[in-house]
């Protein structure tokens, strides 16, 4: 492997690290968004659409972090 090589393979693990904990934020405090919601209003709909909404970024996460390699 050449050194150009390795400069790739380490920027693509970095953005995806940047990816994965920027992800990983957005969907801690939608969880506890939902949770105090739910918990206020006794409904389970704001659960289903943050959960929705939480697949969404995921699946958006995974392409892009695909598209880096």
């Amino acid at each position: 492997m050449c050194s150009s090589d390795l400069t790739k393979s380490k920027d693509a693990n970095i953005r995806a690290s940047k990816i994965f904990t920027s992800n990983d934020i957005i969907i801690n405090i939608g969880v506890i968004l939902a949770g105090i919601i739910v918990l206020l209003s006794g409904s389970s709909i704001p659960d289903l659409v943050v959960g929705a909404i939480i697949f969404g970024i995921v699946i958006r996460g995974a392409v892009r972090i695909l598209k880096l390699g």
